[in-house]
């Protein structure tokens, strides 16, 4: 008898049986993951049309998830205090990470729909205001009163106060002033990492009660906010901001922003940003 070929027939079969059992776990695992991918989808599905027997309305959420990066910043303050003294025609102080500066001479005639078109010429003003390049105006941010320029980091724009410059807009169309926050060295710390859809944030707030009956999605946005504060640094994530506001009750008319972890799916149930904005806003 021929011991060796006895031995290949063994190990063709051996290595076909393999191959026939690798392929039968992959198509189980496959359909295992099509399956809860599945169920998944028809989960959220159920959910969102939930929201809206709630009276909840809002324009049909993105499924797609998105890319954003860990971003640290410094908290030092040493530069940014020197150079207050090239800023001209204020009053201006500097505690607790912000700017704070009232114009000897308003700026008037500004248009309080349109802010932009004066106030783009003063944050480019080196002379009034510091680092106005790192800046554009956001229109879902501001409000008759307030006029709000986010600061531009790595992908995408900060939503806290800390990388923001707030004017004061009078009803007749005059800046009185401004804070201001400076993000200052910002570096990303890691590679680009996969965040959550827009409907999966949206999602998470309803399931959490973040998001009551009777109300209204006004606009939602991917931005960085602030997670957490070390002695001489701070950390950045990608957040979904979601702008809410009720359609009855006493609160009827009233914008407030919701915060959710683009990583985790968490609610932030706190971060350095205005939580409330009253007035007109712009819908995304």
């Amino acid at each position: 008898m021929d011991f060796r070929r006895i031995e290949w027939l063994f190990l063709v079969a051996f290595i076909a049986i393999d191959i026939f059992l690798f392929a039968a776990f992959q198509r189980d695992t496959t359909s295992q993951t099509d399956t809860a991918s599945s169920r998944t989808a028809d989960s959220d599905t159920t959910i969102v049309k939930e929201m809206r027997a709630d009276n909840i309305t809002f324009k049909t959420p993105s499924k797609q998830s998105s890319e954003g990066y860990y971003i640290s910043t410094t908290n030092s303050a040493t530069r940014i205090k020197a150079s207050l003294t090239s800023l001209t025609d204020q009053t201006v102080r500097y505690a607790d990470g912000l700017i704070t500066s009232t114009f000897k001479t308003p700026i008037t005639n500004v248009d309080t729909q349109h802010p932009n078109k004066v106030m783009d010429t003063v944050v480019s003003n080196s002379a009034l205001i510091l680092n106005g390049a790192d800046y554009q105006y956001n229109a879902q941010l501001s409000s008759r009163n307030t006029v709000v320029y986010t600061q531009r980091v790595a992908d995408g724009q900060i939503y806290s106060r800390f990388g923001q410059l707030r004017f004061s807009l009078t009803n007749d169309g005059a800046v009185t002033g401004y804070t201001q926050g400076y993000l200052a060295d910002v570096t990303t710390l890691r590679e680009k990492t996969e965040t959550i859809s827009e409907r999966k944030a949206l999602i998470g707030l309803y399931q959490y009660n973040q998001i009551q009956n009777n109300t209204k999605v006004v606009w939602t946005k991917l931005a960085y906010t602030r997670y957490f504060t070390l002695k001489n640094s701070s950390v950045y994530i990608p957040t979904w901001v979601i702008a809410v506001k009720a359609t009855s009750g006493n609160n009827a008319g009233v914008l407030q922003l919701k915060h959710v972890n683009a990583f985790t799916g968490t609610i932030l149930t706190s971060d350095s940003n205005v939580k409330t904005v009253s007035g007109t806003t712009t819908s995304s």
